[in-house]
């Protein structure tokens, strides 16, 4: 991977990332039942497993590797 392909993907995870962290609702008010606090939950956790995947990514790219 080129210098320039490396640093528009860092650009592009860059982007998701701040998407992503955008789109975690911090809310409590929310959910009004334990189904929608599980799917609450669940979404939440989902998401913080892609955050966590691309902040990998990232510092891999950043490292050079």
């Amino acid at each position: 991977m080129s210098d320039e392909e490396r640093s528009a993907r860092i650009r592009e995870i860059d982007e998701d990332l701040a998407r992503m962290r955008g789109d975690i609702d911090p809310s409590i008010d929310g959910p009004h039942d334990m189904v929608d606090a599980g799917q609450n939950l669940a979404a939440r956790e989902e998401l913080a497993g892609q955050i966590e995947e691309l902040e990998a990514e990232r510092e891999r790219l950043m490292r050079g590797t």
